[in-house]
Parts: structure tokens; sequence; C-alpha cells
């Protein structure tokens, strides 16, 4: 039981300690449960990471995939922070005028 209790301890320092310095605690998650943070089926998961929208799995344990909470998003941000991104938010950057005054 005291191993237990030390563990716990550990866990809720080092919870502490991330949600410091990333903002909030570093999570690992399995295929399903990234799928049930996004509101898509587990192959959705794989095919999201082919099209490049995920990124690949930190980690591969028996065959089953793991990723890290801040990878998933550091992914995101760099995503929405893409050129692409930028022109699908500005019109400006797509080559079409803002407006059409004649």
């Amino acid at each position: 039981m005291g191993n237990k209790l030390l563990l716990d301890s550990i866990v809720a320092r080092l919870d502490a300690l991330e949600t410091a310095v990333i903002g909030k605690p570093r999570r690992r998650l399995s295929k399903s449960a990234l799928a049930q943070q996004r509101g898509i089926t587990p192959r959705s998961v794989m095919r999201q990471v082919a099209a490049g929208i995920l990124p690949p799995p930190d980690d591969v344990e028996n065959g089953r995939l793991y990723w890290w909470s801040d990878s998933v998003e550091r992914h995101r941000k760099r995503e929405a922070d893409s050129p692409a991104a930028r022109a699908a938010r500005n019109p400006r950057l797509k080559g079409t005028p803002a407006s059409t005054e004649v």
C-alpha cells in the first residue's frame, strides 16, 4: 500500500509541474481515446494520420498506438498556422479580390 501512495504522490507532483510548464497535465492517449476526444472513429484517426491532419503516433506498445496530448496540440497549432490555413482565413492571400468595386 505504501508504494501506491508514493506513486500517487509522484504523479500528483508531476501533474503540477506539467501544468506549470505546459499549461495542463500531459496525457498519453490511445487511438480510441484520441478518437473519442475528436468525435471520430478509431479508423478515422488512422485516415487523418495518413492525410497529415494528425501527427504519427508517439509510441507503439504491443501493436497499440499512443499519442502524447501535447504532441497532438503542437501539431494542431502548426497546422492552424500553415500557409494553406492562412490563405483560407484571408481572401487576399487566395488571389481573389476582397471587394468587387468597379
